[in-house]
């Protein structure tokens, strides 16, 4: 079952961060194009490489696991948040802003505790 969740759900954090890290650039920043592609590609890979390694199992730094907690949760947040009103309610203009001022941030604080407590458990396990 692990053989074939791996790549699943590695394949989709990619994509979420990817669109997460890129559409906020391109909305908060004036930076060039290429940029904002380079580094929406690192963030999108960085929880790629965590997500496989975490489904694996593997033990992960705290740092890593605070940082691609917060891209991984803020990434389902801000789509949720996004999309959804979106999807639910085609005629309103502001729905997006749902995605950009609340369950984006809201999801990045909640997945870097996320991510320090599944590092702090792993670490207090190793010690055992």
């Amino acid at each position: 079952m692990i053989r074939i969740l791996k790549p699943i759900v590695s394949f989709l954090m990619f994509f979420i961060v990817l669109f997460f890290i890129g559409t906020i650039l391109t909305i908060a920043t004036e930076l060039p194009d290429w940029v904002s592609v380079a580094l929406a590609l690192f963030g999108a890979v960085l929880v790629a490489w965590y997500t496989w390694r975490l489904v694996s199992g593997e033990k992960m730094s705290t740092g890593i696991s605070v940082l691609c907690g917060a891209l991984m949760l803020g990434g389902l947040g801000f789509i949720i948040g996004f999309l959804g009103p979106m999807i639910l309610a085609k005629d309103t203009s502001q729905g997006p802003l749902v995605g950009i001022f609340i369950t984006g941030p809201l999801g990045v604080f909640l997945g870097a505790i996320g991510g320090y407590f599944l590092a702090t458990k792993q670490n207090a396990n190793v010690g055992s």
